[in-house]
């Protein structure tokens, strides 16, 4: 397949930073049918498909989906995808016999004139002979090339030579040594072009190199060039100048393609994918141990690489880098006016990051006490805490300073250090300590007051004397806290409410914690970028605050799910345009830009893949589902497509006219028991690491109609059937002192009519259960859950028993004798005012429900 058909341009400095890019490996052992993978293709629905020597394979990110002949293909050995501008796509095979499928089906369709393509082989004696290129025009013509030769066959299969396989006489090749046939490409459609070789008289802008091997590929790049790649040579072929040859060095070139705007890619036999620029520049090495086939970019921008021995490979576009260091809990971090990184680490050493420096080992620990790092205004110097000595810089300061716990930063003159007990103040030039009969986590000084961070909360300290700040906002335990001089604003990191807004010239509070969009309501540090934007760093991830003028916030953070090596945020740093995030798993950087990337709006692919309706797998019209009243029991199969984490996708669900509040699960399906009869609307979302990226919405109507004994015509003719009945019961003068003999005769009459079993539908241990009404002795409550006792099983489901009687079908069957059972009339056995005997169990009947008895008719 040619690659400036499936590359997405992009910026081509950030996709392949050496030490940003992170491959995930998918090989037989994640579902591959071969790790001997060929060609790949991204189908409308967003889902991979892999050509591979054991058949072709499907990749939603969740599982692969495996086809062989049995499934259509006409080849066990499928070599690459052709995208069709009709929507069709074809794939070449071992056999040379092609077949197409529709794009976003799995319904494979050999070709019918395949044997127009043994023919033209077999005439020329070309076994040798693969299809690299293969197009479809709008009248139906196929045109197959190898990229020598040139042939087409049309609609009604009537083959056409175009140009015949050129035949070179290798002996006249060595006298002349400059054999070079003329090279000629055609546009069939939007999507796909061939290429193809001549030696006639027919003039050409462009030759193909002297000597030229197995031919591999023939790429279009920019301003008219083409790649040509053969197992001997790679060679760029320019318009009316000279080729440029690639220096391949000993490694022997498989594959070749267009990556983005001015460069291209090259695959080896086991020396992996480089990537070039158009002046030949090598840029970039990749999987040096792999046999690389084919170079895919997904619409998401991922980069999907397959290989002859290893698989497929997969890379996100946007990837949070990560930075290597002997010891990975990262304690603090701190930036000095040079631009330089330093990192303090949980088991006492120190690293510094230079700028476009590798990160280097300043200080190793002795203690493994925790080392604080933090740079000091005034000094104009970087302030360590290590092995229980204080530095200023490079020098020290203090031989004796033992096991300092926070370094305060927000004040430009003075630097508060905490001790266990002891605060000390590093003001301008001299150092005052003082000692506390409290905890303190952290000092904020402002003006004559010093708010202190504690596990009671926020307190102040004015001229020695402390006192807490009143209100319930600021009694929850406190770890961190900043001031921004600008705004007059204290801010807090509390262990429990999020973060702790203070405007100490307003005296005004308010907190924003998970309800209001934060990732977890324990913070542990705050970082003040500007006086709009401040930093939480959480046990769930990075939190960025932006504020507008208005008063209003906007959240917005990363985890996990987004590359963070952990979630447990430990420091942010921000040093031009660059966030660098300390966590408990080592170091990430990433650009705002590429922070705004990761939290930018996503397509999903959202669909619902499959119905089923009664457990029966639904084929009908999905614009207007009419359903008949007993095809109630309706199963949904929701997809959508994750490649760099589908593990964090929730599906978000309503059953519009049914469900007042939306659900949520993780699975991928999702069902109703029992929907009544009526109009309902199903409507399904999805939540990627509990937030909402896409505006996709899955919007299914749905109408069920009412069984044929609740319409207006039936009820008119039941009515005259009861009042027929209710006459001659009095007639005779029999039963016509008990009501109930006439609701259980009407009762059974319906279910007579009806001549369908009746299901409880339920969950329990996470498997879906169908039990029929008819096999349901008793159900007897346990708290938050019920017991549904049958004759062979006992299934306990969580719920009340309250509920039961309006979840079944037919609740009439059924009768509430007590407050924690429900029989089934018609499985009693005996009764008294006591009690009635089930199947040899005895059930207590309740005082309140003694009036119920009279409902058990023998």
């Amino acid at each position: 397949m040619k690659l400036q058909h499936t590359v997405i341009i992009l910026l081509f400095v950030h996709y392949f930073s050496a030490k940003a890019q992170e491959f995930k490996n998918f090989t037989t052992e994640e579902g591959l049918p071969s790790n001997e993978v060929y060609g790949v293709f991204q189908d409308k629905n967003g889902a991979m498909w892999f050509s591979t020597d054991r058949g072709i394979c499907q990749y939603n990110g969740y599982e692969f989906k495996r086809y062989e002949p049995k499934d259509g293909l006409t080849d066990i050995t499928v070599f690459d995808f052709y995208p069709q501008q009709n929507g069709t796509v074809w794939c070449s095979t071992f056999n040379k016999k092609v077949f197409y499928f529709e794009n976003g089906s799995n319904q494979f369709v050999p070709y019918k004139y395949n044997n127009r393509i043994t023919a033209f082989l077999r005439k020329y004696s070309k076994t040798s002979f693969f299809i690299k290129y293969l197009a479809v025009d709008k009248d139906g013509t196929v045109f197959l090339s190898n990229g020598m030769a040139l042939f087409s066959i049309d609609a009604n299969g009537k083959t056409s030579e175009l140009c015949k396989p050129v035949i070179i006489d290798r002996k006249v090749m060595i006298k002349t040594k400059n054999y070079t046939p003329d090279l000629f490409n055609r546009k069939i459609n939007s999507q796909q072009e061939v290429f193809f070789a001549s030696d006639t008289k027919v003039p050409s802008p462009l030759t193909l190199p002297n000597n030229l091997a197995v031919l591999r590929n023939i790429v279009s790049l920019d301003q008219g060039k083409k790649l040509v790649v053969s197992e001997n040579v790679v060679e760029i072929v320019s318009p009316n100048s000279p080729s440029l040859k690639i220096n391949n060095g000993t490694s022997q070139p498989i594959s070749g393609g267009k990556m983005g705007q001015g460069h291209f890619w090259v695959g080896y036999r086991s020396n992996g994918l480089r990537i070039f620029d158009l002046t030949g520049k090598c840029v970039a090495h990749y999987l040096p141990h792999a046999t690389v086939s084919n170079v895919f970019r997904d619409c998401y921008g991922g980069l999907w690489v397959t290989t002859n021995d290893y698989g497929v490979y997969y890379a996100s576009s946007h990837q949070v880098k990560r930075f290597e260091m002997e010891n990975k809990v990262v304690h603090s971090l701190t930036k000095d006016n040079d631009g330089n990184l330093f990192i303090g680490t949980y088991n006492g050493d120190i690293y510094q990051k230079g700028k476009k420096q590798p990160i280097i080992r300043l200080k190793k620990a002795i203690t493994s006490y925790p080392a604080y790092v933090q740079f000091h205004e005034y000094k104009s110097a970087t302030v360590f805490s290590h092995n229980n000595k204080l530095y200023l810089g490079n020098t020290l300061d203090r031989n004796d300073f033992i096991q300092v716990t926070k370094m305060s930063d927000d004040n430009p003159e003075a630097l508060c250090l905490i001790q266990f007990g002891v605060c000390t103040i590093w003001e301008k030039d001299r150092i005052l300590s003082d000692t506390l009969a409290f905890r303190v986590h952290d000092i904020s000084r402002i003006g004559p007051k010093n708010y202190l961070a504690t596990m009671e909360g926020l307190k102040i300290m004015v001229n020695g004397k402390v006192y807490k700040k009143k209100g319930t906002q600021f009694s929850n335990r406190i770890d961190d806290i900043d001031y921004d001089r600008h705004n007059g604003i204290l801010y807090g990191a509390t262990l429990g409410k999020g973060v702790l807004i203070y405007n100490t010239i307003k005296n005004t509070v308010q907190t924003i914690d998970k309800t209001k969009g934060l990732s977890s309501d324990i913070v542990t540090e705050i970082y003040i970028e500007n006086p709009k934007t401040i930093w939480a760093c959480t046990n769930y991830g990075l939190n960025r605050i932006r504020f507008a003028s208005s008063g209003s916030y906007k959240v917005d953070y990363l985890s996990t799910a987004n590359g963070l090596l952990s979630n447990q945020i430990k420091d942010v740093e921000i040093i031009n345009d660059s966030i660098y995030i300390g966590t408990g798993k080592g170091l990430n950087v990433i650009s705002k830009k590429e922070f705004d990337a990761l939290l930018s709006e996503k397509k999903y692919f959202l669909r619902l893949k499959d119905l089923y309706i009664n457990s029966n797998l639904y084929k009908g019209n999905r614009e207007k589902m009419h359903l008949s009243y007993n095809e109630n029991q309706i199963d949904f199969v929701a997809e959508a497509v994750s490649f760099s984490g589908n593990k964090e996708i929730e599906y978000r669900y309503k059953m519009k006219g049914l469900d007042k509040e939306w659900k949520t699960t993780r699975e991928r399906k999702f069902s109703y028991a029992y929907i009544p009869p009526g109009d309902y609307t199903l409507l399904v979302k999805v939540l990627d690491d509990g937030r909402s990226f896409s505006k996709e919405c899955v919007m299914l109507p749905i109408h069920i109609d009412k069984p044929f004994w609740k319409t207006y015509w039936f009820l008119g003719i039941m009515g005259l059937v009861f009042g027929a009945v209710i006459y001659f019961f009095f007639k005779i003068r029999v039963l016509s002192y008990n009501e109930d003999i006439v609701r259980e005769l009407l009762r059974l009459l319906l279910k007579r009519i009806k001549r369908k079993d009746d299901y409880f539908a339920f969950k329990e241990s996470g498997k879906e259960i169908r039990v029929r009404t008819s096999e349901i002795l008793f159900v007897r409550s346990s708290g938050n859950y019920i017991d549904i006792v049958t004759a062979s099983k006992t299934y306990t489901v969580r719920g009340k028993i309250g509920d039961f009687l309006s979840l079944v079908r037919d609740p009439l069957e059924f009768l509430r004798i007590h407050r924690s059972y429900i029989i089934r009339i018609d499985k009693v056995q005996q009764k008294s005012k006591k009690a009635v005997y089930v199947h040899q169990d005895e059930i207590p009947v309740g005082e309140t429900y003694l009036p119920e008895l009279d409902k058990i008719l023998f």
